[in-house]
């Protein structure tokens, strides 16, 4: 199924898909990870702020702010655990131009300086996967439940 998300700064494509769970089977708990790969430099995007955010109304709170580790991930696992995964709106916001920066990349004029992505979770079952591709010229990703 595909479904619109809220984008500012950017063209992303999104996909949402549905987990199957087998007759008899424990349904996986809810959680939200994320995964930033960098195509400029062919590996995952080490030391990307990532902020993450709730949204109410007009109003926002920061849940959590990290950096991701070598593996283009939050260092201390899921943004959200089955703990603290709840329905409601969310926001995560990458820092590209911070991390181009960093590594040195030249920036393009046009050069998109961060990706916010706003997202609703309806069912905090659930486990949501937020994968980024990124280079200096443009940002995809794709939101998966699962």
């Amino acid at each position: 199924m595909n479904r619109s998300l809220s984008l500012r700064g950017t063209v992303a494509t999104v996909l949402l898909a549905t987990t199957v769970i087998a007759w008899g089977q424990a349904a996986p708990a809810g959680r939200v990870t994320a995964h930033v790969l960098d195509l400029y430099t062919g590996a995952p995007a080490n030391g990307m702020r990532i902020d993450f955010l709730a949204i109410d109304g007009n109003t926002s709170k920061v849940l959590k702010s990290v950096t991701t580790n070598a593996d283009g991930r939050p260092p201390e696992g899921p943004l959200l655990t089955p703990e603290t995964i709840k329905p409601g709106r969310y926001q995560v916001v990458l820092h590209i131009a911070d991390y181009y920066r960093g590594v040195g990349a030249k920036l393009p004029a046009n050069f998109h300086t961060k990706l916010i992505l706003e997202f609703d979770i309806t069912n905090d079952k659930q486990p949501h996967h937020l994968p980024f591709q990124i280079t200096p010229w443009t940002q995809s990703m794709s939101v998966l439940p699962g």
